[in-house]
């Protein structure tokens, strides 16, 4: 579960750098931080739909390259071995 906060902490510093305003309002952007803030504050992991939230993230975006989407994949991996 460390090794998937390290990683949830890695998304919250890259979305708070690469896109603070988008923090504010409702979208994809807004529901990985603040899923990424839950996962850090509990001992368990939520149900998440991790491949719905990247296609919502790189359709907001149009990213396919963001590192975001890299950290996220390693969160879903990580999340399949617990």
């Amino acid at each position: 579960m460390e090794e998937i906060k390290q990683h949830c902490e890695k998304v919250i510093q890259m979305l708070r750098l690469d896109y603070p305003a988008q923090l504010q309002y409702p979208g994809s952007i807004k529901k990985i931080y603040d899923v990424m803030l839950q996962i850090l504050s509990c001992d368990e992991l939520p149900d998440v739909d991790w491949v719905g939230i990247v296609r919502c993230f790189v359709d907001e975006t149009t990213d396919y390259q963001n590192p975001v989407l890299f950290e996220i994949d390693k969160i879903a991996k990580l999340s399949k071995e617990k």
